[in-house]
């Protein structure tokens, strides 16, 4: 069973219309339509948001995305930016070392766009602050 109908029997089973799951989701109703007819393919959070929301294992779902996407030699992420950007090296490496700060920025790249600025404002904050008492 390919992933779009994966989601549509999940969807049907708990007699749910597109306009629900897409408000659990916090997507458009047409974004849960190409996600049901293949027309699209969801990103990984997506289909673990998609786990959660329908209270299942999201490795049910992420076995037909890993067949869905090109075969990669390098498993992980692709980064397209520079690679030879300093900062974005120093980032990738403390995520690598932090499994808890990799779990915050999922969490933060599930939310709606005022949701995740006000964590960002908010971290900013505590950084600035931190730096002004750093010698207490």
């Amino acid at each position: 069973m390919s992933l779009s109908e994966k989601l549509r029997d999940l969807r049907d089973r708990r007699n749910w219309s597109q306009a629900y799951l897409a408000n659990r989701m916090n997507v458009d109703r047409s974004t849960i339509s190409r996600y049901e007819t293949g027309k699209s393919i969801p990103t990984y959070q997506t289909v673990v948001r998609f786990a959660e929301v329908f209270q299942i294992d999201k490795e049910f779902l992420i076995r037909e995305l890993d067949a869905m996407l090109p075969a990669s030699e390098n498993q992980g992420y692709v980064l397209k930016e520079k690679p030879d950007d300093p900062d974005l090296e120093i980032a990738l490496k403390l995520i690598q070392q932090e499994p808890e700060l990799k779990k915050i920025l999922l969490e933060i790249d599930l939310m709606d766009a005022n949701r995740r600025a006000f964590y960002l404002e908010k971290m900013k904050a505590e950084l600035r602050v931190m730096r002004k008492y750093k010698h207490i």
